[in-house]
């Protein structure tokens, strides 16, 4: 019976080559909600409105080699994207408004609004502001979905996360919600609202 010889040399290529071979582990960025913006932007017959997220919970997962140049960036590198907002953390120094936002956005069955992202589709490098992402996502509120395509630039920060900002335009019916009036009508809010985002990751 032939004995079975064990070639140290050989197991460490082995090993090596399992090691190179090896998919490139996910980097999870955490949302840093102190740093972080978000702003819903509206308007009225009368007047324009505001409401700030005070909360902004969320994380977002990249491949890449520890090494690799965000100029070399492909969108496959963009795995996932998860952000939620409390609806009671919404504000626009209103209580009255804050009221409002809470009974349109159904706040006792869902006191959350999330995004996430499904798709990453495009991306360009510019000098300024760095990397633009094209992507779908989904942003349920009020307990509906809505699919959106948007674009988000990111670029790196002094500490080495990211920051990734961005803006688009959605309306109230993609939720189901009819814009909400007052005084017999004759205050009325507009159907089409604005979000704007800047989001610091670590």
């Amino acid at each position: 019976m032939q004995s079975i010889k064990f070639f140290p040399h050989s197991f460490i290529a082995v090993l090596f080559l399992w090691v190179l071979s090896s998919p490139i582990a996910a980097q999870t960025y955490t949302v840093d909600d102190e740093a972080s913006t978000l702003t819903v932007y509206g308007t009225a017959n009368i007047r324009d409105w505001d409401a700030k997220a005070g909360t902004i919970l969320g994380e977002i997962s990249i491949r890449k080699e520890e090494d690799a140049a965000w100029i070399d960036a492909q969108p496959s590198w963009f795995e996932r994207v998860n952000l939620k907002i409390p609806v009671e953390d919404l504000d626009s120094d209103s209580g009255r408004m804050n009221n409002n936002m809470h009974k349109y956005l159904k706040i006792d069955d869902h006191p959350e609004i999330t995004y996430r992202m499904t798709e990453a589709r495009e991306l360009a490098v510019h000098d300024n502001p760095g990397i633009v992402l094209t992507v779908q996502g989904v942003v349920t509120a009020a307990g509906v979905e809505h699919e959106i395509t948007h674009d988000v630039q990111i670029r790196e920060n002094n500490s080495g996360g990211l920051v990734v900002s961005g803006s688009h335009d959605l309306n109230m019916t993609d939720f189901g919600i009819d814009p909400p009036t007052a005084l017999l009508g004759s205050i009325r809010a507009r159907d089409e609202m604005t979000i704007k985002f800047e989001l610091h990751l670590r």
